[in-house]
């Protein structure tokens, strides 16, 4: 899958071993992958990896040897926070503008971090009844952009898989925006959760399993919750990820909803690229794909 665009970007998405790039282009006939690969490290890498040298080496090597093989770079690139370096809160809005929202949930996080609110960095995202406060420790930042300077980034973004899951939905013109859906991504050990309002963001999370655990049955429940935190109920399940995508049936089956697929390359037109794999098999770089069109929009 490979081409030449006016504007690239590029989406990394590390989840345990296994690392992720989608490369996208972009020029007046549209948007299309320049590549979508998998490889795999030594060893998980997690929150600990980021700090630590070897292992930090080890995901630059990688990154190095993808751009090498399919013949792109890193210039503009935007890369998944750990699920477990984010704090994410929803809260409502207030009477008034824009302005008088952000300054409102600025003051929300500083209620929420209290002594430690100079530790974080901070961003707002706001829905027509909601704003999300998103914080990471300016620590964990400092490490991406110190992998980043690694690799070769010009231009580093980081941004929440449900988020980037949510983008790579929009853009593939999958998303109705008249009915309650969920946006599901499971992949080996962990997975991220969307609700969706309208085609807004209502609730976002995410969950994490042991080998001995009932994969559905973690899914449900964190579903539930979800469904508690938002109200009211879903109409659809769209479904992603790397592992066996009937889990995504299964749980769709228990919450008596249908499951589609959500293929980011649903609205790319074919002749673009060159690619015999089935939606399921493209689900697996819905979140990459969604961050490199960040990247296209940023």
């Amino acid at each position: 899958m490979f081409g030449f665009g006016k504007k690239s970007a590029t989406g990394i998405h590390v989840s345990g071993r296994i690392v992720r790039v989608a490369a996208l282009g972009a020029g007046r006939t549209g948007v299309w992958p320049l590549a979508l690969v998998e490889s795999e490290l030594q060893r998980p890498f997690g929150p600990a990896a980021l700090a630590d040298d070897e292992q930090r080496q080890d995901l630059v090597s990688t990154l190095d040897e993808i751009a090498d093989e399919c013949g792109f770079d890193f210039g503009n690139t935007c890369i998944a926070l750990d699920r477990r370096l984010a704090l994410v809160k929803r809260r409502p809005l207030v009477a008034g503008g824009d302005k008088d929202n952000l300054e409102h949930l600025w003051w929300e996080s500083e209620q929420i971090l209290a002594d430690e609110t100079a530790e974080f960095s901070l961003d707002f995202v706001l829905t027509q009844d909601w704003g999300f406060v998103v914080a990471a420790r300016d620590s964990a930042l400092d490490c991406y952009l110190d992998l980043g300077d690694e690799v070769g980034v010009g231009r580093l973004d980081v941004d929440l898989a449900p988020f980037a899951l949510y983008n790579a939905g929009e853009c593939a013109e999958l998303l109705p925006r008249e009915e309650s859906e969920l946006l599901l991504y499971v992949d080996a050990g962990e997975a991220w959760l969307m609700l969706l309002d309208e085609g807004e963001p209502l609730s976002v999370g995410s969950c994490s399993w042991e080998d001995d655990d009932c994969v559905v049955d973690v899914l449900e429940g964190r579903v539930r919750k979800l469904l508690q935190e938002g109200g009211g109920d879903i109409q659809r399940i769209w479904g992603a990820g790397a592992t066996d995508i009937a889990w995504s049936e299964d749980l769709a089956g228990r919450l008596g909803v249908p499951r589609s697929i959500l293929d980011p390359l649903a609205a790319v037109d074919p002749d673009l690229f060159s690619d015999d794999a089935t939606p399921e098999e493209r689900s697996v770089y819905a979140i990459a794909m969604g961050l490199a069109q960040r990247g296209l929009t940023a």
